[in-house]
C-alpha cells in the first residue's frame, strides 16, 4: 500500500498573522540520543505517548511539519482544534485544523508545547504521523532491517556512502541519476514503494495489475506500472533494491529503498549516508554505536477509548 500523505497535503499557502504553528521544545536524554524500536506495518510505526496517552504513529519523513493526528488519535489524547490555516494540497485550496500538543514522549526524549495538524486520514490504521520537522531537527538514522531509528546522533559513517542532499519544504531531497539524467527525489518513509513521475521517466513500463492504495480519503484500487530502468545511480554509486512505480507527479524513494539501505541524515550539513544492509543474513556487525545497539522497548499499551 502507498502512503502519499501529508507531505503533499500540508503545504501552507499562507499563515494568519495572529496564529502560528509552534515548533516543539526538545528534551533529550543526557547522551543526546532518542532510540526507537520500529514496527513495520505498511510503513514504519512507533509507540509514543501524546499528552500521556499511548498512541501508534507512523514515521513519515515525507510528512511536512511536526506531523498529523487523526481525528480519532486527537480525541484519545485530548487534543482539541486550536485554529485552522489555509492550505494548498492535491485537491486545491482548503483549510487544515491544528491542535495544541502539550507533550510527545518517545525513545527517551520529550517534545513539548507545539501544534500538530488534525486530519481524517481515513485510509490509515494509525493514530497519526510524526513529520519531518521532528525527525530531521537533529541527525537521523533509520535501519528498517533491524527495525531501529535514532534521533540526535548518527552512527560511524566512515564506511558509508556519502551523498549530498537538499531540503524541500523540510523534506530530505536527493538527486539520483536515471539513465544518465538527474531526477530529484524525496526520501519518504511514508511510502511503502518508490515512485517516479511520468515527466521524469518516459521509457517503457510493465503493467503489474491493480493494487489497493491508501490515501487521505480511504483505500481504492490503482493501476500499477513499473518503470523499466537500465541505469540507476545515487551519488555516483549504483542504486540497488529499488523498483519504481510510475506516478503522475511524485518522485519518491520509499520503504523498499530504506529496506535495502539503512540511512543517516544530517540536514544541517546537507548530507545523507547509505549503509550496507545489516540484516542477520549479511553477517555484518551493526553500524550502531554500542550505546544504541539495544534500542528501548516501546511504552506499554494504555487503555484508551475507541476511535
Amino acid at each position: 500500500m502507498r502512503f502519499l500523505l501529508a507531505c503533499f497535503g500540508l503545504c501552507l499557502a499562507a499563515q494568519l498573522p495572529a496564529q502560528e504553528v509552534k515548533k516543539p521544545k526538545e528534551e533529550f536524554p543526557p547522551a543526546g540520543i532518542a532510540t526507537f524500536k520500529l514496527r513495520l506495518k505498511s510503513i514504519p510505526v512507533v509507540t509514543v505517548k501524546v499528552n500521556g496517552v499511548t498512541l501508534t504513529l507512523g514515521v513519515d519523513t515525507g510528512c511536512q511539519g511536526n506531523g498529523v493526528l487523526t481525528e480519532g488519535g486527537a480525541r484519545k489524547a485530548g487534543v482539541e482544534e486550536a485554529f485552522t490555516l489555509p492550505t494548498m494540497g492535491n485537491d486545491g485550496r482548503g483549510e487544515t485544523k491544528y491542535g495544541y500538543v502539550e507533550s510527545l514522549e518517545g525513545g527517551g526524549a520529550v517534545w513539548k508545547d507545539f501544534h500538530m495538524a488534525i486530519m481524517p486520514l481515513t485510509g490509515m490504521d494509525l493514530d497519526g504521523l510524526i513529520g519531518a520537522d521532528i525527525l530531521f531537527a537533529k541527525p537521523f538514522y533509520m535501519d528498517l532491517t533491524n527495525a531501529v531509528m535514532t534521533l540526535g546522533k548518527t552512527p560511524d559513517t566512515s564506511a558509508a556512502h556519502e551523498v549530498s542532499i537538499f531540503s524541500r519544504g523540510g523534506h530530505c531531497g536527493v538527486n539520483i541519476e536515471v539513465e544518465g539524467q538527474k531526477v530529484p527525489m524525496i526520501v519518504d518513509s511514508g511510502a511503502s514503494k518508490s515512485y517516479m513521475s511520468s515527466l521524469k521517466f518516459r521509457g517503457k513500463t510493465v503493467f503489474k495489475g491493480y493494487l489497493p492504495v491508501a490515501s487521505v480519503r480511504g483505500v481504492g484500487l490503482t493501476r500499477v506500472e513499473t518503470c523499466q530502468i537500465k541505469s540507476l545511480r545515487i551519488g555516483g554509486a549504483p542504486l540497488t533494491g529499488v523498483e519504481f512505480i510510475r506516478d503522475q507527479e511524485h518522485n519518491l524513494l520509499g520503504d523498499d529503498f530504506l529496506r535495502a539501505h539503512p540511512i543517516a541524515v544530517d540536514m544541517a550539513s546537507r548530507r545523507l549516508w547509505l549503509f550496507e544492509s545489516q540484516g542477520p543474513g549479511k553477517g555484518s556487525k551493526s553500524t550502531l554505536p554500542t550505546e544504541l545497539a539495544a534500542p528501548a522497548e516501546p511504552a506499554k499499551e494504555t487503555p484508551a477509548p475507541a476511535k
